[in-house]
């Protein structure tokens, strides 16, 4: 056995803890799928999956499309999560490596009390290919990405720029749990030792007065969430958890292999310092 190898795994799994009870305002929308369909779910991946009828019912009209958004997929509500559809129907295979999903729709929250403010909450998901070959176009308005040519590598985009110093939350699929922070060009790089499914989250308010549904709120609340399965690493088997994804299902999913460019092809790009924001 390489004993320092060893070591630097226990050392990468000390860093991991165990998620905590749900806090105000904690619920996201994020994609799973299969070979051959895409679920968007809302609610906390190793936590709770809401249902419809239910707190389900006040994401009210989702958007999603593969890869490009004149690419749009049908969403179909049903009790348990959303349906993400291709044009080709759903037992084909049109979704492609890149899935997004947006909603606009939620409601204005007083969460005053948890020191957050009178917000519009705006919800944003994306489950990637990974690894990558070049790093995907940054779309929704707070978007995490794989960076390309890299199995660790991650980068968050605010309004299309790298976003600097922002937490970024990951969930492994044994549902434990690290923080971590994105360097000056917004990239983060994060530990991956098991296979299966990870969540990234980043959560980003931006100031700024309005009104929706007839009532004001004071800022935008931005949450966003990238979804990935890793094929390979360490069983999360009896670490702690993992009851709440299903791995054959999720990777059944086939993508094209992993070629590098040419060279600076898949460097992520320059940091511009966006507008002063926090959470």
């Amino acid at each position: 056995m390489n004993i320092a190898k060893h070591i630097a795994t226990l050392a990468v799994l000390a860093g991991f803890a165990a998620v905590t009870a749900s806090s105000a305002g904690a619920h996201y929308i994020w994609i799973e799928r299969d070979a051959k369909s895409a679920k968007l779910y809302f609610g906390e991946v190793n936590e709770v999956r809401e249902k419809s009828p239910g707190r389900m019912d006040s994401i009210k009209a989702p958007t999603a499309w593969a890869g490009k958004p004149d690419a749009a997929l049908t969403v179909n509500r049903t009790p348990a999560h959303f349906a993400l559809v291709g044009a080709s129907g759903a037992s084909a295979t049109p979704l492609g490596p890149q899935l997004l999903a947006t909603e606009a729709g939620y409601g204005v929250q007083d969460w005053t009390r948890q020191g957050i403010g009178i917000v519009k909450p705006m919800f944003y998901a994306r489950h990637s290919a990974f690894p990558v070959a070049a790093t995907p176009e940054a779309q929704h308005k707070l978007d995490i990405v794989p960076v390309g040519g890299s199995r660790d590598t991650f980068q968050v985009f605010l309004g299309g720029k790298p976003l600097a110093k922002t937490k970024v939350n990951l969930y492994a699929p044994n549902d434990w749990s690290q923080d971590h922070s994105t360097g000056e060009d917004g990239t983060v790089k994060l530990p991956l030792p098991w296979r299966g499914q990870y969540v990234l989250e980043v959560i980003q308010k931006e100031d700024s007065v309005g009104e929706f549904e007839g009532k004001k709120f004071y800022a935008y609340r931005h949450r966003a969430i990238l979804t990935i399965v890793k094929r390979d690493g360490l069983s999360f088997k009896g670490t702690g958890g993992g009851a709440s994804w299903s791995a054959p299902a999720a990777m059944n999913v086939t993508y094209p292999a992993v070629t590098p460019g040419p060279p600076g092809a898949n460097q992520p790009a320059k940091m511009t310092a966006p507008a002063k924001m926090g959470q």
